[in-house]
């Protein structure tokens, strides 16, 4: 009598496991909870205001310009999403391709394995001029 009820309760014990390796297997094809697909596209939106950032810091690097033909319109978009490019002096092009380069690197490689979302707005034709000093576009 006392072996079957240590067998039945080996068993039991046994099916639980079983049972609770099938519940968290399950769990991870479940969809996200709200609360996961908000910290998720917090996380990706850090991400592409980071890199943002970092492109804004080096436009406003390479503003300065005394004529028209100093500036140049230069593609600013990053594996992070999609810009309209920013204008900014000549001797700010190739900083400006090395930053994204880092980003496209680091902070967007890691924006892609997250599978964020990417965006990219509409963008008017525009070209490089000098206003007031500073590069600036202005439109075609």
């Amino acid at each position: 009598m006392k072996t079957n009820r240590i067998r039945l309760g080996i068993s039991a014990l046994l099916a639980m496991a079983s049972f609770s390796l099938a519940i968290a297997g399950f769990t991870d094809t479940m969809e996200p909870t709200e609360y996961e697909r908000d910290a998720d596209w917090r996380a990706c939106e850090q991400r592409r205001a980071h890199a943002s950032s970092q492109v804004e810091r080096v436009r406003a690097a390479y503003r300065a310009c005394a004529t028209s033909a100093d500036c140049t319109l230069v593609d600013t978009s990053t594996d992070c999403g999609g810009t309209c490019g920013e204008v900014v002096n000549r001797a700010g092009v190739q900083p400006m391709r090395r930053v994204i380069s880092h980003l496209n690197a680091t902070v967007c490689r890691e924006h892609r394995r997250m599978d964020c979302p990417y965006g990219s707005p509409a963008c008017l034709a525009i070209r490089a001029v000098c206003a007031g000093g500073a590069c600036t576009f202005a439109p075609l």
